[in-house]
């Protein structure tokens, strides 16, 4: 254990070389904007980030929820960088659908 002198700040020590997995959850509606035709979006997401992603199969939800378990691992970077492109996809979706619903709403 390092215990820092009095007189130094604290060290932050990130174990960034450390192999990890994460597992968020994606709402059933969404999954097929991560998952992309033949799943080429999810095979760019692994590719850009270098993290290994699986998705649940059909019926394979989060305890108590309608949102599909998605497993990401690797070193923390990638399951960091793999996690915000997932966030944006479905948030871009997301606010698409809005739209068009509220587009439906005035016509």
């Amino acid at each position: 254990m390092i215990t820092p002198s009095k007189c130094t700040p604290p060290i932050h020590i990130e174990k960034e070389d450390s192999y990890n997995s994460v597992t968020i959850g994606v709402s059933d509606e969404h999954i097929g904007v991560v998952i992309g035709h033949k799943g080429s979006h999810i095979m760019e997401i692994s590719q850009s980030s270098g993290a290994r992603i699986k998705i649940s199969g059909r019926g394979g939800f989060l305890p108590g929820t309608t949102d599909r378990k998605v497993t990401i691992s690797g070193f923390q970077a990638s399951i960091d960088l793999a996690v915000s492109i997932i966030e944006r996809k479905v948030d871009k979706a997301s606010k698409r659908r809005a739209k068009d619903e509220t587009d439906m709403d005035t016509d």
